[in-house]
């Protein structure tokens, strides 16, 4: 595991390795900005259909970045991409506001970009402007990049802006520099706001420069950070500031086989990957853990901007890291446990998961919620997650009992999905932790050692041989996502194995 540690100290997730070949949407955040470097027409084309062949389902952002690579280009729309887009359906419904507005900003600025002629006859016009409409902008007042991307949404759809949004957008303030996450893409949209709005472009004397002195230090590295870096060069009129960075730190990174740009953050490790480095690993985890690592994860821990969850998961990894230091961040196990719902329902049973999941590792005595039963038709996959997600986790409902009883056509549906890896993707990873809570699955003993025999075809690949695979081919990458959860399978791990 300690082939992993990225150049952060945090530790890299080994699925995202093929990427070095080049990615969509890194391409697609610098397509306005890549002038003669971008793809030719017919490549990007090309370029476009391979991706999307490679798979079963697209994402928004995957299909979003699509387009918009397809568009820079001057390319023709593929016949793939067009079907794709015609076929997606609108985003569900998120519980986190900003992941609410970053959803239907994607979903609208992909019906601009087609003049709505793919999605208008299906009237999600309409919904789109419901959901916006309930939004409540007082809450996001002091975020001006969600004030930004809400504005814009009105904007594309050609309709008209509430009369709370265009206040609180015209007094955001511009004079804060870029400096992290937050303030950096808040910066971007107090000046695009600014712009839209005809007002003087009022910003610090220097903010030019600082953003120079950032960019060419190397000391940014997410891309969207970089594009966004590079928007408020070109709004501050620093156009040939904006194409000497791209022609020294983006052009570099083409592939040449794909003509897409590698993503920058490959070299670097997450908090996420750390957090499930330390789960599998357990109390080994503070052999593999460096100086570097303990001192990153205390960095994420005192960063105002970093979100609840992220932060709980550096706690943990901070804590199986055998720092001691971990037991000073006891507000953030507090905040923890006053974010747990009472009741948990489809809606937000995934947000709950993700908390509780992380904070009992902490607190083992948080106050558990309690799950309201769904109706999970196994022929709807959305639904089918659902129900297969409860049952995994029915030890953090204090209805558990109930849980496992819950759901009885999608326990009859197990037997089938524990079957063969083949065919079923991530459900077939969730069944089978699954299946020792699911009390009316009619599985036994003699089930569960054929799912873990079946389940040994996609164990173990380049330098890692006991984390799991995907999928069975054995140049899939591995999965630490997937290791991480098989944990809870029986037969998955051998008793004492180094994982």
């Amino acid at each position: 595991m300690k082939k992993l540690e990225g150049i952060n100290g945090l530790i890299r997730m080994p699925e995202g390795e093929g990427q070095e070949r080049g990615d969509l949407y890194t391409t697609a955040l610098y397509s306005e900005d890549l002038g003669s470097y971008l793809l030719a027409a017919d490549n990007a084309n090309r370029t476009v259909r391979e991706v999307l062949s490679e798979q079963s389902t697209a994402d928004l952002p995957t299909l979003w970045s699509a387009l918009k690579l397809i568009r820079a280009a001057g390319a023709a729309l593929p016949a793939e991409l067009e079907k794709r887009l015609a076929n997606d359906a609108m985003p569900p419904r998120q519980q986190d506001i900003g992941a609410e507005i970053a959803a239907l900003w994607f979903w609208i600025d992909i019906g601009r970009m087609q003049g709505w002629s793919a999605i208008a006859r299906k009237s999600f016009v309409e919904e789109a402007l419901v959901r916006l409409g309930a939004i409540d902008v007082n809450s996001i007042t002091n975020k001006p990049y969600l004030l930004w991307r809400l504005f814009d949404s009105y904007s594309a759809l050609q309709k008209e802006k509430p009369s709370e949004l265009e206040r609180a957008l015209k007094n955001v303030d511009s004079m804060k520099l870029p400096g992290d996450y937050e303030s950096t893409l808040d910066f971007q949209a107090a000046l695009e706001a600014r712009v839209t709005h005809r007002k003087d472009l009022v910003a610090p004397s220097d903010a030019r420069d600082h953003i120079v002195r950032l960019l060419d230090s190397n000391q940014v590295h997410d891309d969207a950070l970089i594009a966004s870096m590079l928007r408020s060069l070109e709004l501050l009129n620093a156009h040939s500031e904006a194409q000497r960075l791209v022609k020294y730190r983006i052009a570099p990174r083409v592939d040449q086989k794909t003509g897409l740009i590698r993503s920058s953050t490959l070299a670097k490790g997450s908090v996420h990957g750390t957090y499930l480095a330390a789960r599998l690993l357990d109390t080994s985890f503070s052999a593999v853990a460096s100086e570097r690592t303990r001192d990153e994860l205390e960095r994420v821990l005192k960063a105002s901007e970093t979100d609840l969850v992220p932060q709980l998961k550096a706690l943990v990894a901070l804590k199986r890291s055998g720092s001691s230091s971990w037991g000073s961040y006891g507000p953030v196990i507090e905040r923890g446990k006053a974010a747990l719902p009472a009741v948990v329902t489809l809606a937000n049973l995934s947000g709950y998961i993700d908390l509780v999941d992380v904070l009992v590792q902490l607190e083992p005595s948080a106050q558990l919620a309690r799950l309201e039963a769904f109706d999970a038709d196994p022929g709807v996959e959305d639904l089918l997650s659902g129900a297969l997600m409860a049952l995994s986790n029915s030890m953090y409902f204090s209805n558990s009992e109930e849980v496992r009883s819950m759901f009885p056509a999608a326990q009859s549906a197990l037997p089938q999905l524990i079957d063969s890896p083949k065919g079923n993707g991530l459900n077939y990873f969730r069944a089978l932790t699954a299946m020792t809570n699911a009390s009316r699955s009619g599985l036994g003993s003699n089930d569960f050692d054929k799912a873990a025999e079946k389940l040994r075809t996609l164990k173990g690949c380049k330098e890692f041989p006991s984390l799991y695979r995907m999928e069975a081919g054995k140049s899939s990458p591995c999965s630490l996502s997937i290791s991480a959860a098989m944990i809870a399978v029986p037969g998955a791990y051998d008793f004492g194995e180094n994982k």
